[in-house]
């Protein structure tokens, strides 16, 4: 054979279609039918490209056992015995199962979910309770978990739910699904696994190797164009062991090579133990012989590196980004310094292994590209020594870390996202390599993708998968470096912090106290480190409802910042804040408005009067004075804002134009809308005089003053801002983006308020659909979006219809935001006058004040930080 790679497929293919033949969408496309389509699946089933194999003698057993009401879990069936935990076809028969009942149309809900870790679990779920169109609070995934196990619980839709790999059964704790019409299918190399008695009826079912008469059928059929081939199979079964997985690596082998049945055992052989020793590894003589192989095609040498890197970070699927990145590509070719070509060119590498059946490439997905089995990457792990164990698992870790993209909290909420996929991929292929790192993530201090792991959990508001992992790291920190080392002191308060964030302030306040007094020892009293976490302390008292405690310890932490470190010093003016924050939730309003008063005066000096932590103080001393009713006040803010940056800088600087938006929104909310109209004209026209200002820079002001035209009844003046904003959105920031989305309703109602019924209600159908599929049933907008709809086929006469989004509107919202929120009184409100056989009132339009903010879940503060207050303008 020549060393020539046989042609492969390219990672830059085109994106192939998921949907398989007969199944049927859970949504339309063209946005004609609004309700769910049953049936529905959720995830990626795999191996849905090839031909199942059935296995009438050891596969029986589990399919026998699945019928509603139960859970059968899928095991090793000897973890001593032949084939290990590993290799058996625990995933392929798992697959074979729930595409027969799909194919069969016995099933209304399909779930595949990978369950190598709790977080993976919890976005799985939430994913599917998106896809089935029920409502979740907005960016919160272990709720929205939480609500798609109680619909499983109650619903008389057939289900079926895959736990596929449950690598721990510690992380399905509260996360196992049960229902009377649903059936639960887990797999798992891990012996005695079994749900909670809650969880009904289950059978653990141990899945042996193929019978020899099953793996002759196998190979049989695999080889069939090849007589020759055919003719010395069983041998090569009874070679392996009849190992599913070596059967399947000498199928790709024995393809690739054209070599003979004879050949490929004599190949084996040459990698099974010597002198008797006992051979408690089936697959490996397996995929040994096929990189021996793979390292012989071009670019030479390069499959092995490329193999063992991919065997430690993770089943579930790897980015391909991780796999070509700059620390990967130099592992793989031996380089020091590596080019984009050389990056590139690792792909080839992978297209070997994948050739040689050690792994499956998706060329069109970046999320998955790359999958390997569990247990080829569990055999390949153990071959590696010391040495080559830690170098590989240091590489991975860098490549993780180097490639990890920056989505950001709003991103990562919102499941079935590319952005919140993607994230999810890195947190996968994170855990694996931190679970079999060990100490070689700790060599020379903690490896930084251990803190970017717990980073990317606050930001997806996975606040208990956090406060887990946090706890988790803490304590392994404590043991490698000790428990007052300085990155265990702040590990612990990234734990006390997801304490905080998750809800459990009494724990938190347990730790923080606990964290005080070690860093005081470590670090001595008066430190900025001393300082900072006894600020924690305070905010998780006014968190736990505590404010006198809370409100002492802040005082307290004023004066010992102000004489540490100066009065306009950042820990000072941020211990300002706190102490504000807890002056506020105490009502003591007039002492929180003159500490901010402080604190913005300190800001302005040192930090600018535009700088964005500054306009967070004005905003919050804003709300104060417009909660207490003293709106010009709170306009007084903005006006002198405005007024000393047009002094410093001229009014067409940028700050001078976003100072003159928050005066004008300022304006908005006090109902002064001819100040405030007026004011957004003009900062649409000084941002036009701004060297380098383009569109994107309008969007809030146009939007802003389009939406008091459209309240003010002056459509015609409206109509052509909102155009305007949904042409350069659309082109900016692309078709399902929240904005875009946010402004197409917007010209709808402006249709609406111009009886122009049915191009509202044709608009208002495109986007409602487009708002489920882009944010999920519980977004604000879908929300926002449905009830004005209803609106709309009420005015038009089309009563039944209305009063269907009306209902499902009001059940979404309460579901999802409350019932005390804003905005489901506001549906509760055009419902009841609906049903009292009147007309609404207008649509619910967005406000300026909630322009580019995502309306409720913009939130990003933990719980009880200040900048989580009510805001004021927000632009």
């Amino acid at each position: 054979m020549s060393e020539q790679a046989a042609p492969r497929r390219s990672w830059r293919a085109e994106p192939r279609s998921g949907r398989r033949a007969g199944s049927r969408p859970a949504s339309h496309a063209d946005g004609q039918d609004r309700r769910t389509i049953w049936p529905v699946s959720s995830g990626t089933v795999p191996f849905t490209d090839r031909r199942f194999t059935q296995r009438p003698e050891t596969g029986k057993g589990p399919w026998d056992a699945l019928h509603p009401g139960t859970t059968v879990i899928i095991g090793p069936a000897d973890p001593a015995g032949p084939g290990g935990p590993g290799g058996t076809g625990k995933t392929h028969l798992a697959a074979s199962f729930a595409a027969r009942l799909w194919a069969t149309d016995q099933l209304d809900l399909l779930v595949w979910l990978a369950a190598g870790s709790r977080d993976s679990i919890v976005t799985g779920f939430a994913k599917a309770l998106a896809d089935i169109r029920v409502a979740a609070a907005p960016g919160q995934p272990e709720a929205a978990a939480a609500r798609f196990l109680a619909w499983l619980a109650t619903t008389g839709r057939r289900w079926l739910v895959v736990l596929d790999g449950l690598a721990d059964p510690a992380d399905a704790d509260g996360l196992w699904p049960h229902g009377p019409a649903g059936q639960v299918l887990v797999t798992t190399a891990r012996p005695g696994v079994r749900p909670p008695q809650p969880a009904g009826e289950h059978l653990a079912v141990g899945l042996p190797v193929f019978s020899q008469r099953e793996a002759l059928r196998y190979l049989s059929d695999r080889l069939s164009e090849d007589h020759y081939q055919v003719a010395g199979s069983l041998d090569v079964a009874y070679g392996l062991g009849c190992l599913p997985a070596g059967l399947d690596l000498a199928v790709a082998y024995l393809q690739e090579s054209g070599q003979g049945t004879r050949q490929y055992r004599l190949a084996c052989e040459r990698y099974r133990p010597q002198g008797g020793q006992p051979a408690s590894d089936l697959l490996g003589p397996a995929w040994m012989v096929a990189v021996g192989r793979a390292v012989q095609l071009a670019p030479a040498g390069q499959a092995w590196p490329a193999l063992k890197l991919a065997a430690v970070l993770g089943p579930a699927g790897i980015p391909g980004s991780i796999l070509t990145a700059v620390a990967a590509a130099g592992y793989i070719t031996g380089l020091a310094r590596v080019t984009e070509a050389d990056q590139l060119g690792v792909q080839a590498a992978y297209g070997n292994l994948e050739q040689l059946g050690l792994i499956r490439i998706a060329p069109g997905d970046a999320v998955r590209t790359v999958r390997a089995a569990a247990a080829l990457q569990e055999s390949v792990r153990r071959s590696m020594d010391a040495a080559e164990r830690r170098r590989t698992v240091r590489v991975a870790a860098d490549a993780i870390l180097g490639t990890w993209p920056v989505a950001g909290p709003a991103a990562s909420t919102i499941v079935g996202t590319a952005a919140a996929s993607l994230e999810q991929a890195y947190r996968d292929c994170a855990v694996s390599v931190l679970r079999y790192g060990g100490p070689e993530l700790w060599a020379d201090g903690p490896h930084p993708l251990l803190a970017r792991a717990g980073q990317s959990l606050a930001e997806a508001r996975m606040t208990e998968c956090a406060l887990s992992y946090w706890r988790q790291l803490a304590t392994r920190c404590g043991e490698y470096l000790g428990a007052r080392s300085a990155v265990t002191l702040e590990f612990r308060e990234q734990m006390a912090r997801a304490a905080v964030a998750a809800g459990h302030a009494d724990e938190a306040i347990a730790q923080y106290k606990e964290l005080v007094a070690d860093t005081e020892d470590a670090a001595g009293p008066g430190r900025e480190q001393t300082i900072t976490v006894r600020a924690s302390l305070a905010l998780a008292y006014h968190v736990a409802g505590r404010l006198e405690d809370s409100i002492s310890l802040a005082e307290q932490v004023v004066t010992e910042c102000e004489r540490a470190f100066g009065p306009a010093q950042p820990p000072t003016t941020q211990s300002l804040q706190t102490l504000a924050g807890a002056y506020a939730g105490a009502g003591r309003d007039s002492e929180a408005a003159t500490v901010l008063h402080r604190c913005l005066a300190a800001r302005e000096r040192t930090v600018g009067l535009m700088q964005p932590g500054t306009i967070a103080v004005r905003q919050q001393l804003a709300e104060l004075y417009r909660r207490a009713g003293h709106a010009d006040e709170a306009i007084g803010l903005y006006q002198d804002a405005l007024t000393r940056v047009v002094r410093a800088a001229g009014p067409a600087y940028p700050d001078a134009v976003i100072a003159r938006e928050y005066l004008a929104a300022a304006y908005d909310l006090a109902g002064r809308d001819g100040d405030a109209a007026a004011t957004f004209a003009q900062a649409i026209t000084e941002w036009e005089r701004v060297p380098g200002a383009g569109p994107g820079n309008t969007f809030a002001a146009r939007a802003s003053l389009a939406a008091i035209h459209c309240r003010s009844g002056r459509l015609r003046a409206a109509f052509p801002l909102y155009e305007s904003v949904l042409a350069d959105l659309s082109q900016i920031s692309g078709p399902g983006h929240p904005d875009t989305l946010r402004t197409r309703w917007n010209v709808a109602a402006v249709y609406h308020k111009a009886r122009r019924l049915p191009d509202a209600i044709d608009l208002g159908e495109t986007v409602l659909a487009d708002c489920e599929r882009f944010l999920g049933p519980g977004h604000w907008e879908t929300l926002s979006t449905r009830a004005n709809l209803a609106h709309a086929y009420h005015a038009a006469g089309k009563l039944k219809r209305s009063s269907a989004q009306f209902d499902r509107a009001l059940r979404d919202c309460e579901q999802a935001l409350g019932p005390d929120d804003s905005l489901t009184g506001e549906v509760r409100v055009l419902r009841n006058r609906y049903l009292a056989g009147r007309q609404g009132g207008a649509p619910i339009i967005t406000a300026p004040a909630a322009w580019i903010r995502a309306s409720q879940e913009a939130h990003d503060s933990a719980p009880g930080d200040p900048g989580s207050w009510p805001g004021g303008p927000q632009l």
